[in-house]
């Protein structure tokens, strides 16, 4: 069965991306994985001494997935969850969790903060979105649960070659959801619907014009009743300028539905 792993702190945004993940998992036929990845906290002196032992933050972690789990539970019986706990570096313990799992995606919490407390928040994902060949489901923290029927999947044309289509197929077959291709152009230029890679299962083709992407994206998700926005951060291309120069940040909390994002 595939899996779908909520890599989890505890918080508020968390708890709400566990309760989304449990819906999800109960429309695709998948059951839940909390991950709790700990670090062992030491302070700096002449020699680095330990605040606490490791036995004890796994006894922590372990009773913090356990409640985790309980009100996931309470709130979606029919669905399976698992818990587990590590000790190392939040991406690498996630990745290596996953290695003997057919785990679907990754399903984070986003919250809207500001300043350092964003970049702190975000950090997490974005290091995922970097670092892992999986979906990544950015979920916001206020964002109810619905069923992904309408999904917009924003593309830079120029790089159609490296667009995965298997595993957008994939993904949208399994919501049964209709994909819309949106492209946004920031200088006039209008491009055809010809210019899709083939065999991508596309419902309907948008190319707007607009100087702001993120702007584009929000206002077009918002006019189509769009239920998720997926993006493509590719080395070389208006997506991987985008996410990895704060861009994507914006996109991610600009977004009132989840965005899903495909390396």
């Amino acid at each position: 069965m595939k899996t779908l792993l909520v890599p989890t702190d505890f918080s508020a945004s968390a708890e709400h991306a566990t309760q989304y993940a449990a819906q999800l998992a109960r429309l695709i036929g998948a059951n839940v994985l909390l991950l709790h990845v700990y670090q062992l906290p030491v302070t700096m002196t002449d020699f680095p001494v330990m605040l606490v032992s490791p036995d004890e933050l796994k006894k922590n972690a372990d009773i913090g997935l356990k409640r985790a789990k309980e009100l996931a539970q309470a709130a979606t019986p029919d669905v399976a969850f698992e818990t587990e706990s590590r000790m190392g570096d939040v991406v690498e313990e996630i990745n290596e969790a996953c290695t003997n799992r057919e785990v679907a995606a990754l399903i984070t919490g986003t919250k809207d903060l500001s300043g350092f407390e964003k970049f702190l928040m975000g950090s997490t994902t974005f290091s995922l979105i970097k670092n892992t060949d999986l979906p990544v489901i950015a979920v916001p923290e206020k964002a109810p649960f619905k069923a992904p029927s309408k999904i917009a999947l924003a593309v830079d044309l120029e790089n159609r070659d490296e667009i995965p289509v298997q595993k957008i197929n994939e993904l949208v077959a399994a919501f049964s959801a209709a994909l819309h291709v949106v492209h946004v152009e920031t200088d006039g230029k209008q491009l055809q619907e010809a210019t899709l890679p083939q065999g991508l299962a596309v419902a309907a083709y948008h190319s707007l014009n607009q100087e702001d992407v993120t702007k584009g994206i929000q206002q077009f998700a918002a006019d189509q009743g769009i239920d998720m926005v997926m993006v493509l951060p590719h080395k070389h291309n208006l997506y991987e300028r985008l996410f990895f120069k704060g861009h994507t940040q914006g996109l991610i909390n600009a977004m009132p539905v989840p965005v899903v994002c495909i390396r």
